[in-house]
């Protein structure tokens, strides 16, 4: 018999080369604590505009959010840092230069307030390029519909779901993952494509579970060169420099540009 060879080779690496960027940010305390005074001041106030007609969800309470709200609670800067990061990161796992100009801006954010048998069907995010979502309040709801036959499944009450491919769900497969369930957490923060289908399944229980989605645009510029020349790398110039209700929360109400 031939010996074989045992000489082990020089890269051996698993990646992962298809498929969306995420990121998941437990957000500190302090911030946890201002964003639910500000919302819950938000939920009270009878003239905080309603933001529901514009949305997918199947949910009572969803109330618009300007940036001057996340200035005056203290937060703005940090959710703008978190975006950026993440486009950076993203960035620079797709080979781009770290020394590239990067440039975001959150465009619009919203409370979703959500209660017994309410829930968010399969959809994505318009007019922008980035979205994600930021949870408050979040109740045990796991166990509590008792259904005999199902003991022992995933409990999926209350979940956010990211259903990308299908193909790679069949039984046994642990080459590729095509869904990523997430249990919210109070305080975790999930920023991801605008354009990655998502759901929210209902629960049942008397508690609420609240939560803040916002949208934001990205644009990435080369480093200059000798010639103070950059280039165009990725993103949306036009949204990033656009006008929104969300930066003016002296507009009208239902003006949008």
């Amino acid at each position: 018999m031939t010996e074989q060879i045992r000489v082990q080779p020089p890269l051996f690496e698993v990646n992962k080369h298809f498929g969306p960027f995420m990121a998941e940010i437990m957000l500190p305390e302090e911030v946890i604590v201002n964003l639910t005074k500000m919302t819950d001041k938000l939920l009270e106030n009878p003239n905080t505009p309603d933001h529901g007609q514009n949305l997918a969800g199947v949910i009572n309470d969803e109330k618009l959010i300007y940036q001057q709200d996340f200035i005056d609670a203290g937060v703005s800067d940090m959710l703008e840092g978190c975006v950026r990061t993440y486009v950076a990161q993203s960035a620079t796992r797709h080979g781009i230069s770290k020394d590239s100009t990067f440039e975001s801006a959150i465009n619009s954010a919203w409370i979703v307030s959500q209660y017994e048998n309410e829930y968010n069907p399969a959809h994505t995010h318009t007019g922008c390029e980035i979205s994600g979502v930021l949870y408050l309040k979040v109740p045990d709801v796991k166990g509590r519909r008792k259904i005999p036959s199902k003991k022992g499944k995933v409990d999926h009450d209350g979940d956010i779901i990211f259903p990308y491919s299908s193909e790679s769900q069949r039984d046994g497969d642990i080459l590729s993952k095509g869904m990523l369930q997430v249990t919210p957490s109070r305080g975790l923060m999930l920023i991801f494509p605008s354009w990655l289908l998502h759901s929210v399944y209902p629960f049942i229980g008397e508690e609420e579970r609240r939560s803040i989605a916002f949208n934001a645009n990205y644009i990435v510029f080369s480093p200059k060169d000798k010639d103070g020349k950059y280039e165009w790398i990725a993103g949306n110039a036009k949204n990033v420099q656009g006008k929104y209700k969300y930066w003016d929360k002296t507009k009208i109400k239902g003006e949008t540009k």
